[in-house]
């Protein structure tokens, strides 16, 4: 199998990603803010922190939740807290921090501090569609030294599930060396229950010439919790199994059975200029070559420059004790700078 179906793996992906209009509704939403300005729209998201509010005159607004005195809305929404609880209904925030979510005369009550996501239950296709791509290039004439890099993150989500696909590559040539690669593609699924608890199962495909890695194909099913979860802070764990295939030049390899624990910590901060740190790491303990164990390290830094344009600053690591190659390195790692885009 060719690094190139990595490409049509993503496309094939795109394509059942067909968007489903939602029907348009009044802008009638009315968000007074702490400073006294009154906005009248329609609230399309509450997201790390961010209440994202569509106008007929002045267009979408990003209002950081802190910012938010009180507000009111008779259209439905899901609702969720810190601690992991949905609420559906109306909203009606008061102005001493108690929001209510009101369904068929029935009231939920919670403080706003603790209101970490809202979403129309109508929402379209679009609305629940959000990610970020990135592209990088750097050349040093003294050597010939050349290194391109790109990464694609995107995320769907409804009120029980969540699907994310994430693609990167990194592509480093030089003179009379062989181009080296470093490439990665899943497609992760996460069923979502009330609480803090999701399952999680995906599927994805590896390359990387610095470990002597042409090809693993790997599927994994788990749990999940999250341990954190605010409009400035979010942290995820996961654990389970994974069933690997792997290939290498001059080693076929073989099926792997292995566990997995990861760690996911994410910091974000929206007064301007945009700040989003997100630190991830994997451990794959091989079951089935006793002794070996895998993982993988992968740390970013996103500042905003212009609306939705960032510079992003990414560390990476992988390491495999036992590599496939009989030449090959334990380590591969670099520090790769891009322009990304956020959506």
């Amino acid at each position: 199998m060719k690094r190139a179906s990595f490409i049509l793996v993503g496309l094939l992906v795109l394509t059942v990603l067909i968007p489903v209009s939602g029907l348009a509704r009044q802008k009638t939403d009315l968000i007074f803010l702490s400073n006294g300005d009154r906005v009248t729209g329609e609230i399309k998201q509450l997201d790390r922190g961010i209440l994202q509010v569509k106008t007929d005159n002045i267009g979408t607004l990003n209002i950081e939740w802190e910012d938010v005195d009180s507000l009111n809305s008779v259209y439905q929404f899901r609702v969720e807290s810190a601690f992991g609880q949905k609420y559906f209904g109306a909203l009606f925030l008061h102005r001493d921090g108690t929001m209510e979510v009101i369904q068929s005369g029935r009231a939920e009550t919670l403080h706003y501090q603790l209101v970490v996501a809202i979403t129309p239950l109508e929402a379209s296709f679009w609305q629940r569609l959000d990610g970020s791509i990135s592209i990088g290039f750097s050349y040093t004439k003294a050597n010939s030294l050349a290194q391109m890099n790109s990464d694609l993150n995107i995320r769907y989500r409804t009120p029980l599930r969540q699907l994310v696909l994430d693609a990167s590559n990194i592509a480093t040539s030089q003179s009379n060396e062989a181009t080296q690669k470093r490439e990665d593609i899943s497609l992760t699924y996460n069923r979502l229950f009330p609480g803090r608890w999701f399952l999680t199962t995906g599927a994805g495909a590896q390359g990387n010439d610095e470990l002597g890695l042409d090809l693993r194909l790997n599927y994994s099913a788990g749990a999940g919790l999250n341990l954190i979860r605010s409009n400035h802070n979010e942290m995820v764990s996961a654990a389970g199994l994974s069933v690997n295939r792997e290939w290498s030049k001059n080693n076929n390899g073989g099926y792997n059975l292995e566990a997995f624990l990861s760690l996911e910590h994410s910091v974000f901060r929206y007064d301007y200029p945009k700040t989003d740190i997100t630190a991830q790491v994997t451990v794959y303990p091989n079951l089935t070559t006793w002794g070996r164990v895998r993982s993988e390290i992968d740390i970013s830094f996103s500042r905003e420059i212009v609306k939705d344009l960032t510079l992003v600053f990414t560390f990476y690591d992988s390491f495999d004790n036992q590599p496939l190659g009989a030449n090959a390195e334990k380590n591969d790692y670099g520090l790769v700078t891009s322009l990304g885009w956020t959506f």
